[in-house]
């Protein structure tokens, strides 16, 4: 089991022009308890953006399919982070 967490570091979701960002991962959450969440946000984010392609107001569907993949790859890359720094410390 890898006892590896995420540490914080990745942000998402611009608020001004100045791509401030609102959110923030979580530092200290399992890497596999963060990969699970990635799959799940994916996987909403995908039926969200069919439903949004199948609909005629599909643009209700598509602001929260791509909020699901922002969080989706801010997580990926605090996880990428973590396990890189897991590897290179002695």
């Amino acid at each position: 089991m890898n006892t590896a967490t995420t540490l914080g570091r990745a942000e998402f979701s611009c608020v001004n022009d100045t791509h401030q960002k609102l959110f923030r991962v979580n530092a200290g959450v399992p890497i596999e308890d963060a990969l699970e969440a990635i799959s799940l946000f994916q996987y909403y984010a995908n039926q969200l953006t069919l439903d949004a392609a199948m609909s005629d107001k599909g643009e209700r569907f598509s602001w929260p399919a791509f909020y699901l993949g922002e969080m989706a790859k801010a997580l990926i890359d605090d996880v990428n982070d973590a396990l890189y720094a897991a590897s290179t410390t002695p």
